[in-house]
């Protein structure tokens, strides 16, 4: 690399939110130590861990002779996921922002290939990619994108740069995948209550057109009974799970999430296209109008059909999927 390029190399953060991460942390902290492009710092959020996660990630400090600068915290009162990675990126200091989870493996060229493509392309607030589930013991698996089931319409909509359109569904963005621009936490914090983190910077990055998708395995994504957040398949135990859902939880959860689209369609910041906060306000109504769906069975069908019949299911919903869901039910 040569000096011009070296001086105009943005700095680069990683950061990673521990809980009980022992088995694992040193492998994926080895994987970001030896990247082709190395972090200029790697910021540690320890959600109060009882093992010995932070005396792991302390000997691989230790051992180390990458130069990069260490930040890291630990706390007795846990936060949670979404909370503890907020904290985190509020103390990141570089140009571009990579999200670690602490039980994957990166691919040695992941910073510099995602990197790239955010400082390359104008607009560009957030890239993220796909990647391979491994378990325990590094055995690999399927794809992310085909864990997650994507429809050829959500791809579409990926690789086409309109995210929003498939966001406004359901998240199909994985934190542990994604590298963002320092620019993008002035509009994406703080994280609302109800949201997970990866999923709110991406439906953020995503109302500023700033979302771009890279097709390549950059990481093996772990799967292990230890996991706080991870891909799920819609196998038939989950969609049980979540039709058994009473109307009462669906309702509640759905109207804590959509607290923050509505105060963002209401209030339209500079940086919200009018088309965009149409959107927001479309897909805030719909889920309200889901909320008051009636209790008994029967009385559901004629407002569900219309919403079909309007598109709203396949615009803002997962189609059929959550038709079956509102239908079902129970209250």
């Amino acid at each position: 690399m040569g000096m011009q390029e070296e001086a105009e190399r943005p700095t680069l953060s990683v950061v990673m939110c521990t809980f009980n991460g022992e088995r694992f942390v040193a492998e994926q902290l080895e994987s970001i130590l030896t990247q082709t492009v190395t972090p200029d710092e790697i910021i540690i959020s320890d959600d109060g861990s009882s093992d010995s996660t932070l005396a792991v990630v302390d000997k691989v400090r230790q051992a180390s002779e990458v130069p990069v600068r260490w930040d890291i915290q630990t706390r007795e009162n846990p936060l949670g996921p979404a909370k503890n990675f907020e904290s985190a990126l509020k103390r990141a200091t570089g140009d571009v922002i990579a999200l670690a989870d602490q039980d994957d493996v990166w691919m040695p060229h992941k910073l510099e290939t995602l990197t790239a493509t955010l400082t390359n392309t104008a607009g560009t607030l957030l890239v993220h990619s796909d990647g391979r589930l491994i378990d325990e013991a590094g055995r690999r698996g399927a794809t992310l994108m085909k864990t997650l089931a994507l429809t050829r319409q959500e791809k579409q909509h990926l690789r086409s740069g309109r995210a929003i359109r498939a966001l406004l569904k359901r998240n199909v963005v994985t934190g542990a995948t994604m590298v963002i621009s320092r620019k993008l936490l002035d509009t994406a914090l703080p994280i609302p209550d109800g949201w997970v983190h990866d999923e709110w910077l991406a439906v953020i990055a995503a109302l500023q057109d700033g979302v771009v998708f890279n097709e390549g395995l950059l990481i093996s994504y772990r799967q292990h009974s230890g996991n706080v957040i991870g891909a799920q398949q819609l196998a038939p135990a989950i969609a049980q799970e979540r039709l058994a859902e009473s109307r009462t939880a669906f309702s509640a959860r759905k109207a804590l999430r959509n607290e923050a689209l509505a105060a963002l369609a209401m209030q339209q910041p500079r940086w919200l296209a009018a088309h965009h906060a149409e959107a927001l306000r479309a897909k805030v109504d719909f889920d309200a109008s889901r909320a008051k769906l009636p209790h008994w069975h029967l009385a559901r069908v004629f407002p569900v059909v219309q919403s079909v019949l309007a598109g709203h299911y396949r615009n803002y919903a997962r189609g059929w999927i959550d038709v079956i869901r509102d239908l079902s039910l129970r209250s």
